[in-house]
């Protein structure tokens, strides 16, 4: 008697509703905007609010696709949850705790400025947002600080004086969704200028962010300088009178330094992935072109003012000349 061979039944996969459910969501929210029912605030409150897709997608794979009964659950459920979608987007205009998710971040203005008073000493610290940003002297002899700040979200300034010495700090707060939505239209975005007062003597904290930054620093008087170098370019000009030690940690954009005439400097280098480029007045006084290295003005040592820079080199190009 023959035995007919066993073959395992196949178990027949239960087909998922999760890509029907978007596809028709999806195309239901296009066709509402291309007959103007969904304006640019309703798709920023729809980029803010698109997590809920994946909250969809992982229930379809833990329930949906197991047995029958559990994809009719998750079917129901992401059905609910699309339709809260829509309806949420839909009426984003009507209800007044929507309609602030859904408005675009608005670019501000402010000026802000200390008064100088008896201060002769100053920390400061900023973190440069992504907007360009400027750092000069100022001319107005009775602040210790004035600057004009466009900005996205919270500006924060905090201010101590503890006698002659003043302790600055300056910061911008922005929760940026993962996924922003911006319309076609380029969106504004300012600037940041700060003036700091030419005699009071300055320890500078700068942290700059995306954005372009100059820092003439060439008719301030520095003690000490700490850089921080995000991915934008910075341009770094040096106090034409003043004798300090400095720190800076390269980033990914490019750092370019400029060295007043009269003043000496030195710069010690700790090569990154970047370009390091020293002008004709500096000499290679220890280590190599390609590793750690010391640089030296030729006149270092016999110079009025001088000027002592660590650089921790990211990826991006610096230039010394």
């Amino acid at each position: 008697m023959n035995e007919r061979p066993y073959v395992p039944h196949s178990r027949r996969s239960i087909p998922s509703l999760f890509w029907p459910i978007l596809l028709i969501a999806g195309g239901s929210v296009l066709l509402l905007s291309n007959l103007g029912y969904l304006p640019t605030p309703s798709w920023n409150l729809l980029w803010k609010i698109w997590p809920v897709f994946l909250i969809a997608l992982g229930i379809d794979v833990m329930i949906g696709r197991r047995t029958v009964l559990g994809g009719i659950i998750s079917s129901l459920l992401i059905l609910m949850l699309v339709g809260g979608v829509l309806l949420v987007v839909f009426f984003a205009r009507q209800l007044p705790a929507l309609a602030d998710l859904a408005r675009q971040p608005a670019l501000q203005h402010e000026e802000l400025s200390h008064p100088l008073g008896d201060i002769e000493e100053a920390t400061v610290q900023i973190t440069w947002p992504s907007q360009p940003g400027e750092l000069t002297a100022s001319t107005d002899t009775k602040q210790l600080l004035t600057g004009t700040f466009d900005y996205y979200g919270s500006l924060h300034f905090k201010t101590h004086v503890d006698d002659q010495t003043a302790t600055i700090e300056l910061d911008n707060s922005y929760a940026r969704p993962v996924f922003e939505f911006h319309s076609f239209a380029t969106p504004p975005r300012g600037k940041w200028e700060v003036a700091l007062h030419p005699t009071v003597e300055l320890a500078l904290d700068m942290n700059t962010g995306s954005g372009t930054t100059t820092l003439d620093l060439s008719e301030l008087q520095l003690t000490a300088l700490t850089l921080d170098a995000g991915s934008g370019t910075v341009e770094l000009l040096l106090p034409e009178t003043s004798t300090f030690s400095g720190q800076i940690d390269g980033g990914s954009g490019s750092l370019s330094i400029t060295l007043p005439a009269a003043v000496g400097l030195r710069v010690k280098l700790e090569h990154g992935n970047g370009s390091f480029h020293a002008g004709e007045r500096f000499r290679l006084v220890d280590g190599t072109a390609t590793d750690a290295s010391t640089w030296e003005t030729i006149h270092y040592q016999t110079a009025e003012y001088q000027i002592e820079l660590e650089i921790a080199q990211g990826s991006g190009s610096i230039n010394v000349h």
